[in-house]
């Protein structure tokens, strides 16, 4: 029963252990594929995304961004301007003879 040991010596060493080091990491760090913004899912809510820049993200959560693996996506903003974009070349195509 050295299960129960541990589980209780981490139970009393949990408080002590600093705010940084508790937050477990990211298996993948969602970044914007065009303004390289983060999405930074602490704090924020399911209905709300929170983008930031490398640099808040860095400051903020005290880790290197490039120490993790990173998945691209879009921020709302640019997945707009994307859409817009889309929008008007597929008009420009469909007016050709």
């Amino acid at each position: 029963m050295a299960s129960k040991g541990l589980v209780a010596q981490t139970a009393r060493e949990a408080p002590n252990v600093s705010m940084r080091e508790s937050v477990i990491a990211p298996t993948l760090l969602p970044v914007c594929c065009l303004c390289s913004k983060i999405r930074d899912e602490t704090g924020s809510t399911p209905d709300r995304e929170h983008w930031v820049t490398p640099r808040t993200y860095r400051q903020t959560h005290g880790v290197q961004v490039a120490n993790f693996p990173l998945t691209h996506t879009f921020c709302p903003r640019c997945f707009t301007k994307f859409m817009d974009t889309l929008r008007q070349f597929r008009g420009e195509i469909g007016s050709s003879p």
